[in-house]
């Protein structure tokens, strides 16, 4: 039998240097420039009650455009039904025509209203 010997050299690397961790601190004012110009969550999206479309493709409409629950969606829905209007929710600018204008496209009677941030 022959033995054949290799020889196997090992390397030692050093560890890379780290950097010192910084903190970095966010100051929010107490209004951004966006909330100033878009009012913050100061939209707010009303359905009214109207005599064409059925109850459950309003509740369907505002699950599927708004992300509403099934539950949330049949409470707005019955608000609008037995007191002529319903609160959607309050939202952004951007998302509150959002909402506004797809369930406009879909034909049910809504509007959106600024109000003050209480």
């Amino acid at each position: 039998r022959s033995f054949s010997t290799t020889s196997l050299t090992s390397t030692v690397i050093d560890r890379p240097a780290t950097e010192e961790k910084k903190t970095i601190e966010i100051l929010k004012d107490d209004q951004t420039e966006d909330e100033q110009k878009y009012g913050g969550e100061g939209w707010e999206i009303r359905l009214w009650n109207d005599p064409f479309n059925k109850r459950e493709f309003v509740a369907r409409c505002l699950s599927t455009i708004c992300g509403k629950s099934d539950t949330e969606s049949y409470q707005i829905m019955m608000q609008a039904h037995n007191n002529g209007m319903g609160v959607i929710g309050r939202y952004n600018l951007e998302i509150a025509e959002l909402y506004h204008n797809s369930l406009k496209e879909n034909g049910l009677t809504v509007d959106m209203v600024q109000v003050d941030d209480e």
